[in-house]
Formats: structure tokens, sequence, C-alpha cells
């Protein structure tokens, strides 16, 4: 999908004019996670309050061969300092992200995946990555069970 297509379908009138993307950036080396809201103006839901941000998240094409990439803005270098923090981690940063429907009176907010960062690259415009997908499914493997019984078949 093209960057004209992302933003043509995003303000569609189908989907309405309020139609935002959120992000929760987590790593154990933030003292506490980051919410941004592509918005000019913040926005709360769930008691959590995201902040406004410029960013673009750019899905692959069917024939592309790279993961989804999102582009942040650097404004006052805050984004990339906090970022440099998790160079030399063995963890990546977690990306939460979200579709926002700010249209309705009460904010409302609809996971579309956790992903995490890598290849992070950092200008003095903009920090940049590829989000690979983690876990979709929010189904706890461990927690699946197996019958073991078969009447049919002779032991």
């Amino acid at each position: 999908m093209s960057r004209f297509e992302f933003l043509k379908n995003s303000f569609s009138r189908y989907l309405g004019r309020n139609f935002c993307l959120l992000t929760e950036l987590k790593h154990s080396a933030f003292e506490q996670p980051f919410y941004f809201i592509n918005d000019t103006k913040p926005l709360e839901i769930e008691g959590i309050k995201y902040e406004p941000c410029v960013f673009d998240v750019i899905l692959p094409a069917q024939t592309e061969k790279q993961g989804t990439q999102i582009t942040m803005s650097n404004e006052n270098n805050q984004t990339a300092n906090e970022i440099k923090k998790t160079v030399y981690s063995n963890e990546n940063i977690i990306i939460n992200l979200y579709c926002a429907n700010v249209e309705t009176q009460i904010a409302e907010k609809y996971l579309k995946g956790i992903y995490e960062l890598e290849n992070v690259q950092i200008n003095a415009k903009s920090v940049t990555g590829v989000m690979n997908i983690r876990h979709n499914l929010d189904v706890n493997i461990g927690l699946l069970r197996y019958n073991t019984n078969f009447p049919n078949l002779s032991s």
C-alpha cells in the first residue's frame, strides 16, 4: 500500500475524519512506556494520555519482502535519546499498535498488533525502524490441553 493509499484510507469518509493510529513503546530501559498518537492534540483513552507525535506506519506491498516500517518525528531529540538507551541491550523495543476511533463521545482503541522494533536508524529529523510481528494471537500456548484419550484406538 502506497503512502497515498494509506492516507486516503485513513481519512476516507467511511472511516470518519477522526481515525488515528496509536503506538505504545515499551522497553526495560525506559522509565515508563511512551504513548503517541498521530494527531495534533493529545488524547486520553482508558486512563492513558497519548501525546501528539508525527509518525507514519508504512505497510509493505504484497510483492515486498521487507517488514512494516515506522518513521517517527525526532523533535527535540527526545525520541532518539530514549531509543539510544536500548541500542546495546539484548532486548528489542516492543510496539503495541492501535487504531483509534475518536469520533464517538468516548474514544475507542483496537489492538492491531504487537511488534518488535528492529534495525533502528536515527537522524536529525526522524527515527525509522522495521516492525516485526511478535505476537498477535493473544493465546498462551502453555494453556492449551490435548485430549489423549481416543476411544477407537487400542493400546
